[in-house]
């Protein structure tokens, strides 16, 4: 296993079949809907495959700005996520 410097974070966006319906942004306001989820890649085991891996993300890793500024704070602070 080789131990990363940098943070690796997974983030995984679910989309609407109709891609109009994602985003909207204007001069006040980036609204992105649907739900993203986020799994941290510190400590997963290598793998020989070098085309598609798969990994569980919980539901409970709900992407959200409360959780990016944590990690954010945790990384500043030498924790690593």
């Amino acid at each position: 296993m080789v131990d990363f410097a940098i943070p690796r974070i997974l983030v995984v966006v679910l989309l609407p079949d109709n891609l109009g319906d994602w985003v909207r942004q204007s001069e006040q306001e980036l609204c992105m809907r649907y739900c993203g989820y986020w799994l941290s890649l510190r400590g997963m085991p290598e793998t020989q495959n070098k085309s598609t891996v798969t990994v569980s993300i919980p539901r409970n890793n709900k992407f959200s700005v409360a959780v990016l500024e944590s990690i954010m704070q945790d990384i500043g602070q030498g924790i690593q996520p």
